[in-house]
Protein backbone atom coordinates (compact mmCIF):
# COMPACT_ATOMS: atom_id res chain seq x y z
CA UNK A 1 0.00 0.00 0.00
CA UNK A 2 1.34 3.52 -0.83
CA UNK A 3 2.83 5.14 2.99
CA UNK A 4 3.47 9.04 2.27
CA UNK A 5 6.04 10.03 4.63
CA UNK A 6 6.00 13.20 6.82
CA UNK A 7 8.82 15.02 4.41
CA UNK A 8 7.43 18.50 4.37
CA UNK A 9 8.39 19.27 0.77
CA UNK A 10 6.76 16.58 -0.92
CA UNK A 11 3.75 17.62 -2.28
CA UNK A 12 1.88 14.45 -1.99
CA UNK A 13 2.35 14.58 1.53
CA UNK A 14 0.89 17.86 1.95
CA UNK A 15 -2.13 17.22 0.14
CA UNK A 16 -2.46 13.90 2.94
CA UNK A 17 -1.75 16.34 5.50
CA UNK A 18 -4.49 18.85 4.54
CA UNK A 19 -7.05 16.14 4.99
CA UNK A 20 -6.72 15.31 8.30
CA UNK A 21 -6.37 19.57 8.61
CA UNK A 22 -9.79 19.60 7.05
CA UNK A 23 -11.31 16.90 8.71
CA UNK A 24 -10.17 18.28 11.97
CA UNK A 25 -12.26 21.56 11.44
CA UNK A 26 -15.47 19.88 9.94
CA UNK A 27 -15.35 17.79 12.80
CA UNK A 28 -14.67 20.07 15.38
CA UNK A 29 -15.09 20.51 18.42
CA UNK A 30 -13.05 17.28 19.05
CA UNK A 31 -11.72 17.78 22.42
CA UNK A 32 -14.44 15.85 23.84
CA UNK A 33 -13.99 12.81 21.21
CA UNK A 34 -12.26 9.63 20.38
CA UNK A 35 -11.31 9.57 16.67
CA UNK A 36 -10.41 6.37 14.62
CA UNK A 37 -7.84 6.78 12.08
CA UNK A 38 -8.19 4.39 9.80
CA UNK A 39 -5.96 3.59 8.08
CA UNK A 40 -3.10 5.66 10.09
CA UNK A 41 -0.32 4.47 7.02
CA UNK A 42 2.94 6.44 8.68
CA UNK A 43 1.08 7.53 11.57
CA UNK A 44 1.61 11.80 10.92
CA UNK A 45 -1.80 12.20 10.38
CA UNK A 46 -3.04 10.49 14.27
CA UNK A 47 -0.51 12.73 15.81
CA UNK A 48 -1.85 16.04 14.04
CA UNK A 49 -5.49 14.78 14.88
CA UNK A 50 -3.52 14.71 18.33
CA UNK A 51 -3.65 17.95 19.13
CA UNK A 52 -7.19 18.65 19.15
CA UNK A 53 -8.94 14.96 20.13
CA UNK A 54 -9.51 13.95 23.72
CA UNK A 55 -7.83 10.20 22.22
CA UNK A 56 -6.84 9.08 18.86
CA UNK A 57 -6.73 5.58 17.83
CA UNK A 58 -4.53 4.62 14.72
CA UNK A 59 -4.80 0.99 12.92
CA UNK A 60 -2.74 0.19 10.47
CA UNK A 61 -2.02 -3.47 9.06
CA UNK A 62 1.56 -3.32 9.21
CA UNK A 63 2.93 -4.22 12.30
CA UNK A 64 6.64 -2.72 11.24
CA UNK A 65 4.99 0.87 10.87
CA UNK A 66 2.62 0.43 13.55
CA UNK A 67 6.08 -0.14 15.63
CA UNK A 68 7.62 2.96 14.07
CA UNK A 69 4.63 5.47 14.29
CA UNK A 70 4.96 4.91 18.51
CA UNK A 71 8.59 5.73 18.16
CA UNK A 72 8.18 8.64 16.06
CA UNK A 73 4.95 10.31 17.68
CA UNK A 74 5.09 9.23 21.58
CA UNK A 75 1.65 11.37 22.01
CA UNK A 76 0.08 10.39 25.50
CA UNK A 77 -3.88 10.73 23.94
CA UNK A 78 -3.03 8.73 21.02
CA UNK A 79 -2.27 5.12 20.11
CA UNK A 80 -1.06 2.88 17.69
CA UNK A 81 -2.70 -0.81 16.95
CA UNK A 82 -2.01 -3.23 13.72
CA UNK A 83 -5.32 -4.53 12.92
CA UNK A 84 -7.44 -5.74 9.87
CA UNK A 85 -9.65 -2.61 8.59
CA UNK A 86 -12.08 -5.52 7.93
CA UNK A 87 -11.98 -7.15 11.09
CA UNK A 88 -12.09 -4.41 13.84
CA UNK A 89 -10.72 -5.27 17.21
CA UNK A 90 -13.48 -2.85 19.07
CA UNK A 91 -16.79 -2.75 20.45
CA UNK A 92 -19.56 -1.75 18.89
CA UNK A 93 -19.70 2.24 19.07
CA UNK A 94 -16.76 2.76 20.39
CA UNK A 95 -15.87 6.15 18.36
CA UNK A 96 -17.26 9.58 18.25
CA UNK A 97 -15.79 9.87 14.62
CA UNK A 98 -13.66 8.15 12.22
CA UNK A 99 -11.69 9.49 9.52
CA UNK A 100 -10.47 7.08 6.80
CA UNK A 101 -8.28 8.93 3.99
CA UNK A 102 -7.34 7.19 0.52
CA UNK A 103 -8.09 3.65 2.35
CA UNK A 104 -11.37 2.21 0.77
CA UNK A 105 -9.62 1.85 -2.86
CA UNK A 106 -7.01 -0.44 -1.59
CA UNK A 107 -9.59 -2.52 0.22
CA UNK A 108 -10.89 -5.90 -1.42
CA UNK A 109 -13.93 -6.58 0.37
CA UNK A 110 -15.38 -2.78 0.49
CA UNK A 111 -18.74 -3.89 1.72
CA UNK A 112 -17.14 -5.57 4.84
CA UNK A 113 -14.83 -2.49 5.06
CA UNK A 114 -18.01 0.37 5.53
CA UNK A 115 -20.00 -2.73 7.84
CA UNK A 116 -16.92 -1.99 9.96
CA UNK A 117 -16.75 1.63 10.19
CA UNK A 118 -20.40 1.39 10.62
CA UNK A 119 -20.28 -1.21 13.65
CA UNK A 120 -17.71 0.82 15.60
CA UNK A 121 -19.16 4.28 14.93
CA UNK A 122 -21.53 5.88 17.90
CA UNK A 123 -25.07 6.57 16.49
CA UNK A 124 -24.97 10.18 15.28
CA UNK A 125 -20.81 9.61 14.65
CA UNK A 126 -19.48 11.04 12.06
CA UNK A 127 -17.15 9.47 8.87
CA UNK A 128 -14.62 11.44 6.92
CA UNK A 129 -14.46 9.69 3.95
CA UNK A 130 -12.09 10.00 1.04
CA UNK A 131 -11.43 8.44 -1.99
CA UNK A 132 -9.92 8.92 -5.77
CA UNK A 133 -12.45 10.02 -8.11
CA UNK A 134 -12.05 7.25 -10.40
CA UNK A 135 -13.59 6.52 -14.00
CA UNK A 136 -16.07 3.50 -12.44
CA UNK A 137 -15.34 -0.14 -10.89
CA UNK A 138 -15.33 -1.79 -14.30
CA UNK A 139 -11.85 0.17 -14.81
CA UNK A 140 -8.39 -0.90 -14.31
CA UNK A 141 -6.87 1.83 -12.31
CA UNK A 142 -3.58 3.81 -13.56
CA UNK A 143 -2.78 3.10 -9.91
CA UNK A 144 -1.17 -0.38 -9.45
CA UNK A 145 -2.13 -0.20 -5.59
CA UNK A 146 -5.76 0.32 -6.05
CA UNK A 147 -8.13 -2.13 -6.71
CA UNK A 148 -10.57 -0.19 -7.53
CA UNK A 149 -11.83 3.96 -8.06
CA UNK A 150 -15.49 4.46 -8.11
CA UNK A 151 -17.25 7.31 -9.36
CA UNK A 152 -19.64 9.58 -7.42
CA UNK A 153 -23.00 7.84 -7.34
CA UNK A 154 -21.09 4.06 -7.04
CA UNK A 155 -19.58 5.78 -3.79
CA UNK A 156 -23.00 7.02 -2.89
CA UNK A 157 -24.56 3.75 -3.32
CA UNK A 158 -22.09 2.20 -1.47
CA UNK A 159 -22.28 4.42 1.78
CA UNK A 160 -25.92 5.50 1.88
CA UNK A 161 -27.35 2.65 3.29
CA UNK A 162 -25.31 2.94 6.23
CA UNK A 163 -25.61 6.32 6.99
CA UNK A 164 -28.58 8.81 7.59
CA UNK A 165 -27.29 12.14 5.92
CA UNK A 166 -23.80 12.35 3.88
CA UNK A 167 -22.09 15.94 2.61
CA UNK A 168 -20.21 15.34 -0.30
CA UNK A 169 -17.17 17.71 -1.25
CA UNK A 170 -14.27 17.56 -3.54
CA UNK A 171 -10.41 17.92 -3.31
CA UNK A 172 -8.23 20.03 -5.89
CA UNK A 173 -5.21 21.61 -6.33
CA UNK A 174 -4.96 25.62 -5.60
CA UNK A 175 -3.39 27.62 -7.42
CA UNK A 176 -0.13 27.56 -5.99
CA UNK A 177 0.25 23.99 -5.63
CA UNK A 178 -1.10 23.40 -9.69
CA UNK A 179 2.23 25.90 -10.60
CA UNK A 180 4.45 24.05 -8.29
CA UNK A 181 3.24 20.70 -10.10
CA UNK A 182 3.05 22.50 -13.51
CA UNK A 183 7.18 23.18 -12.90
CA UNK A 184 7.82 19.25 -11.25
CA UNK A 185 6.46 18.55 -14.44
CA UNK A 186 8.58 20.41 -16.04
CA UNK A 187 12.02 18.57 -14.99
CA UNK A 188 10.18 15.07 -15.60
CA UNK A 189 9.88 16.13 -19.37
CA UNK A 190 13.70 16.67 -19.14
CA UNK A 191 14.18 13.95 -17.42
CA UNK A 192 11.99 11.25 -19.49
CA UNK A 193 15.07 8.35 -18.04
CA UNK A 194 14.25 9.04 -14.36
CA UNK A 195 17.81 9.80 -13.77
CA UNK A 196 16.94 12.45 -11.33
CA UNK A 197 15.63 9.56 -8.97
CA UNK A 198 19.91 8.56 -8.12
CA UNK A 199 19.63 12.24 -6.65
CA UNK A 200 19.32 12.54 -2.93
CA UNK A 201 15.56 14.19 -2.29
CA UNK A 202 16.42 17.42 -0.68
CA UNK A 203 18.43 17.78 -3.64
CA UNK A 204 15.91 16.69 -6.32
CA UNK A 205 13.06 18.84 -4.24
CA UNK A 206 16.11 21.66 -4.72
CA UNK A 207 15.73 21.73 -8.34
CA UNK A 208 12.00 21.54 -8.53
CA UNK A 209 11.97 24.47 -6.45
CA UNK A 210 14.60 26.51 -8.31
CA UNK A 211 12.81 25.61 -11.42
CA UNK A 212 9.30 26.66 -10.15
CA UNK A 213 10.83 30.02 -8.83
CA UNK A 214 12.08 30.46 -12.17
CA UNK A 215 8.80 30.25 -13.75
CA UNK A 216 7.27 32.41 -11.13
CA UNK A 217 5.84 30.24 -8.68
CA UNK A 218 6.54 28.77 -4.78
CA UNK A 219 9.49 26.80 -3.89
CA UNK A 220 8.50 23.49 -3.22
CA UNK A 221 8.71 24.37 0.81
CA UNK A 222 6.40 27.03 0.50
CA UNK A 223 3.70 24.61 -0.13
CA UNK A 224 1.23 24.32 3.06
CA UNK A 225 -2.15 22.71 3.60
CA UNK A 226 -3.92 25.82 2.58
CA UNK A 227 -2.81 25.63 -0.82
CA UNK A 228 -5.00 22.51 -1.31
CA UNK A 229 -8.83 23.43 -2.22
CA UNK A 230 -11.77 21.86 -0.46
CA UNK A 231 -15.71 22.81 -1.64
CA UNK A 232 -18.49 21.32 -1.40
CA UNK A 233 -20.04 19.37 -4.36
CA UNK A 234 -17.97 17.28 -6.43
CA UNK A 235 -16.70 18.50 -9.91
CA UNK A 236 -14.57 16.24 -12.31
CA UNK A 237 -11.37 16.79 -11.43
CA UNK A 238 -11.69 16.14 -7.59
CA UNK A 239 -11.57 13.47 -5.27
CA UNK A 240 -14.77 12.18 -3.68
CA UNK A 241 -15.27 12.77 0.34
CA UNK A 242 -17.98 12.09 2.77
CA UNK A 243 -19.38 13.34 6.03
CA UNK A 244 -21.16 10.87 6.69
CA UNK A 245 -23.39 10.71 9.80
CA UNK A 246 -24.46 7.15 11.46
Amino acid sequence: MERRTAYPTDTQHVVNLSGYVWAAHQLAPLEQRCVLDLSCGTGYGSDYLGTHANRIVGIDCAPDVVAKNRADYPRTNVSFLAMDACALAFHDASFDCIVSQDTIEHIQDDDRFVSELTRVLKPHGALVIFTPHGRGRGVIPADPYHIREYTLDEFRALLQPHFSTIRWYGRRQGPRLMAVERSMDTVRHLDPAGLRNCLPRPIRHWLGSLVSRLQGGPALHDIVPDDIEYREGVADDTNLIGICIK
